[in-house]
């Protein structure tokens, strides 16, 4: 019986997948099983894993039709035999010494499961790491030891990053991703929060995390299917309150919550931001009325946005339409806006090899209202510097 068994839940990821891979098969712990499930991937993704099985006997990849992320992490657990599980998403990759140090910690203090940083990466980067992730302040009064989420209520107020943690397997039976939708990684958190007595955490980034201009993630998606955020918010208080938490935590759970869902709304289509707002304000709604509610830890500028949201003053919705139509249909803003963005991009882009400049092309390409005429002398300006 392997350790650390790793699920690898792989979809359209060709161009990521080997560094990922390889990053799991060079680890320090070396007695590991690596599961990549191969989720009815279009591209040779599925190949390139049988290409590793054959080189290393530790590599047993699944293949299966797409169900989506929720079904492969599933299924891979399902087939896991190690002592601990870690998931893995295969656009990233891990530090070398990530599941030596993660496996070390669970044994040392006999934990549930074992969280640990992350470092934001994308490869235009010359310095290839760019800071760890947010929430410093909760970072820093993490407990050293064991903890459960009712003595350090603050571990829900972090970022979720599943794929950033060791789980014990015998705990994870009875928690499962929900299936055929996106986002589903935050029932999954607050499950896993609520039902663990034993956390433990470890304040080193080990793996990094890829954010890239035209990478097709959820951090630069725009479509239809960010509006699944704020269902699978629902979801995830379904089960605060399936374990009598609720009440204790909601002050953690609503902050937490409203981080990507004003991210998601201010990113979707404009096609889509009413029905967004919509989902949102039902997301919210249980604490329009109630005293015990303080937004402790919400700033002035999310507090204004949700009790506008609360009043149903979807006004908001309209000021964002009207000045987002007279903005981008007006030729003198347009061109203002274009001589402002590119010019002072220009230094940017010298000093950070194009990422800075890819990441606005990258924006315009998703704005529909640009008519592809535009685009064009964008990417033709852009290519100047390449």
């Amino acid at each position: 019986m392997p350790k650390v068994s790793i699920v690898l839940p792989t979809y359209n990821v060709e161009k990521y997948f080997r560094k990922c891979i390889e990053s799991v098969i060079n680890q320090t712990l070396e007695d590991i099983e690596i599961i990549p499930v191969d989720d009815g991937s279009p591209d040779n993704c599925g190949i390139i894993m049988d290409e590793y099985a054959k080189i290393d006997k530790r590599v047993k990849p699944i293949h299966k039709p797409n169900g989506g992320y929720g079904s492969a992490v599933n299924v891979g657990i399902e087939n896991a035999t190690g002592d601990y599980i870690a998931i893995l998403e295969t656009d990233d990759f891990a530090h070398p010494r990530a599941y030596e140090l993660l496996y070390k910690k669970a044994l040392e203090n006999d934990s549930d499961f074992v969280k640990c940083f992350f470092y934001h990466y994308n490869s235009y980067n010359r310095i290839k790491t760019s800071k760890c992730n947010y929430n410093f302040s909760i970072i820093n009064s993490m407990p050293n030891g064991n903890f459960n989420v009712r003595e350090y209520p603050k571990i829900m107020m972090y970022h979720a990053s599943v794929w950033a943690a060791l789980y014990k397997s015998s705990f994870l039976k009875g928690i499962k991703f929900i299936e055929k939708e996106y986002y589903q990684d935050f029932p999954f958190y607050i499950e896993a929060l609520c039902k663990a007595q034993k956390i433990s955490v470890i304040k080193k980034p080990l793996i990094y995390y890829r954010l890239e201009p035209n990478q097709g993630s959820s951090t630069t998606s725009t479509d239809r299917k960010l509006l699944n955020m704020p269902i699978n918010c629902m979801k995830a208080k379904e089960i605060l309150k399936k374990y009598n938490l609720y009440d204790e935590l909601k002050e953690y759970f609503y902050y937490h919550a409203s981080l990507p869902n004003l991210d998601f709304y201010r990113r979707i289509d404009l096609r889509y931001k009413k029905e967004y707002l919509k989902q949102f304000r039902e997301l919210f709604m249980e604490i329009k009325n109630d005293n015990d509610f303080n937004f402790i830890y919400f700033d002035n500028g999310q507090i204004r946005f949700i009790n506008k949201l609360l009043s149903n003053n979807f006004l908001l919705y309209k000021e964002y339409y009207k000045v987002f139509k007279g903005f981008f249909y007006n030729k003198y803003y347009i061109k203002q806006y274009l001589i402002i963005k590119i010019l002072g991009f220009i230094k940017i882009t010298i000093k950070n090899n194009n990422y800075k400049f890819d990441m606005m092309i990258d924006k315009i390409n998703n704005l529909q209202y640009f008519n592809k005429k535009l685009i064009k002398k964008i990417n033709k300006i852009g290519k100047k510097y390449e």
